[in-house]
């Protein structure tokens, strides 16, 4: 085929190559990065301690650079200059900066240049935004767990990893997909994809629970806790990133998940105060 092709046909081909190579199981996904994962669970052990996570973060250059970012960035307003890793992990404490690694790398591995653009960095935001606010969310909640988090950055992995698999496939076609080409295929794919990603990445339980069923918390079979975070934590993080905070105070005020998660009004009201200190969050990654 040639790059002249028409948008509709270009969209046609990559929709009928995509689900042949689902159907077959021979999509190429993304790899769970291996010293992310280290970092991870090392964070998580019980025998973790600052130094010896130091090491294995700096070991990794890029890491180690977006962990010293996120700890000297103003959403954290470090008492003190940070000038190494070891004050960065003693800054944030250990479970931040495994979250952090992790999420560096996997913004690493989805990012990349194939797939760079606005609705790439989009989709990023709002993956990093319902994260923060999982937690925050949890948190008022009393559901924080150590999964809270994952739970909420990888909630709609699909998204991100249709979009690359598309930008891929139409360059080994020699296509050019249109904006909304993108968007009709991602929509298609994304929940399908985000589900086959969970089991290649062996991810936990309640982590592939809410990439299944986080836009209907009623119809999750368990882990019914972290789905109804990740599914208030999402509409959140969109309506700050996209229309600001007050739109996402009136919105999601009657969703029925804040009555199950005992969160009432005033409640929420409090927690969407925090939206700036999230936002810089989500700006130092």
């Amino acid at each position: 085929m040639s790059r002249s092709t028409a948008p509709s046909d270009a969209l046609g081909a990559v929709r009928r190559e995509l689900a042949s190579l689902l159907d077959y199981g021979r999509l190429e996904l993304p790899m769970l990065p291996e010293h992310a994962a280290r970092v991870v669970e090392l964070a998580g052990s019980e025998r973790a301690d600052a130094p010896g996570l130091a090491r294995l973060i700096a070991s990794d250059q890029a890491l180690a650079a977006r962990v010293m970012k996120v700890a000297r960035s103003a959403a954290y307003q470090p008492s003190s200059p940070i000038n190494s890793l070891q004050h960065a992990i003693a800054w944030l404490g250990l479970g931040e900066v495994g979250d952090t690694a992790f999420t560096a790398a996997v913004r690493g591995r989805l990012l990349r240049a194939a797939a760079r653009g606005p609705r790439a960095a989009r989709l990023w935001q709002v993956a990093v935004a319902c994260a923060i606010w999982s937690r925050e969310v949890a948190a008022m909640a009393r559901r924080y767990s150590e999964v809270t988090y994952l739970c909420g950055l990888l909630h709609d992995i699909g998204k991100p990893v249709a979009l690359l698999a598309c930008s891929d496939l139409a360059g080994k076609l020699g296509l050019r997909l249109a904006d909304e080409d993108y968007d009709a295929l991602v929509h298609e794919f994304h929940a399908p994809l985000g589900v086959l990603l969970a089991q290649r990445w062996r991810l936990p339980e309640a982590v592939a629970a809410c990439i299944r069923f986080w836009p209907d918390p009623a119809s999750a079979p368990d882990h019914g806790d972290e789905v109804r975070v990740v599914h208030i934590a999402h509409h959140v993080a969109e309506l700050v990133v996209g229309q600001g905070p007050e739109v996402a105070r009136e919105v999601i005020l009657g969703n029925g998940a804040l009555d199950l998660l005992h969160i009432g009004p005033d409640r929420f009201r409090a927690m969407i105060d925090r939206s700036e200190w999230v936002m810089g969050q989500v700006r130092a990654y």
